[in-house]
């Protein structure tokens, strides 16, 4: 191989400086068990969750019910180091990988713990052992239900001091077609979550030196709807990534 391979999880590694304002604005599961805890509703977790000021590094929380009663939760430090996925089921276990982001395609580490919630105090607070992010706090329960025509259109994220581009078209239906100037093509769909002001996002990713990887997460629009940040992991879970499109 001539060159390295820039596979989405790297080229979008890069990326992770730009956008930092619109960190998961406006905004499926692992296994393994931990010890139980207290019974609770994955579902009323939902939300966008912030750490204190004053925790390093400062991360939000994008936590989305699935429909098999557990719960997705995607954490992402605002100083672009990591990513976190994890599957918070009603034993109060939280289960998933961790991403070192500014490495790469950095394969993921394991994660297992526990969520301790707040949700009848004012305002709600969780907090999720073993991620050193201390208490989060619920900055917007996300129940506005996301529009699908508010993504369509086209999306571009650049890297690398410019050098890099990842450019997204979508269709009003939510159809995903893309390329980046690294070599790679895009297929798939952004596709808006009923009763939660989020987008489902899948797609594969096909590059010049015959590798394909398929990734599945979220995506969050800011207030102006003018930026787009996506969070996904590979099938496998072995990689992880994030990218922070406008228009």
């Amino acid at each position: 191989m001539a060159a390295p391979k820039h596979t989405l999880s790297k080229l979008l590694a890069a990326a992770l400086t730009l956008a930092l304002g619109s960190l998961l604005a406006g905004c499926g599961g692992g296994g393994g068990g931990s010890a139980s805890g207290p019974t609770i509703d994955p579902a009323q977790l939902k939300g966008r969750w912030v750490t204190a000021a004053g925790v390093a590094p400062a991360t939000t929380a994008v936590v989305v019910p699935d429909a098999n009663g557990a719960a997705n939760a995607w954490l992402l430090a605002q100083d672009a180091s990591r990513l976190v996925k994890l599957v918070v089921r009603s034993d109060s276990s939280a289960n998933g990988k961790t991403y070192a982001l500014g490495q790469g395609n950095a394969t993921g580490q394991a994660v297992t713990g526990q969520v301790t919630t707040a949700l009848a105090a004012s305002p709600k607070t969780i907090a999720f052992t073993g991620l050193n992010t201390g208490t989060l706090t619920q900055s917007d329960a996300l129940s506005t239900p996301a529009v699908q025509a508010n993504v369509a259109g086209n999306w571009s994220a650049t890297s690398g001091g410019n050098a890099q581009t990842t450019q997204w078209s979508l269709t009003a239906a939510g159809g995903l077609t893309g390329s980046s100037t690294t070599g790679c093509t895009y297929v798939g769909s952004v596709a808006a979550l009923a009763g939660t002001a989020a987008y489902g996002v899948g797609f594969s990713e096909s590059c010049a030196d015959g590798s394909k990887t398929t990734f599945s997460g979220i995506g969050t629009l800011n207030a102006a709807k003018s930026g787009l940040t996506v969070v996904v992991t590979s099938a496998d879970e072995s990689r992880g990534a994030a990218v922070f499109l406008a228009k």
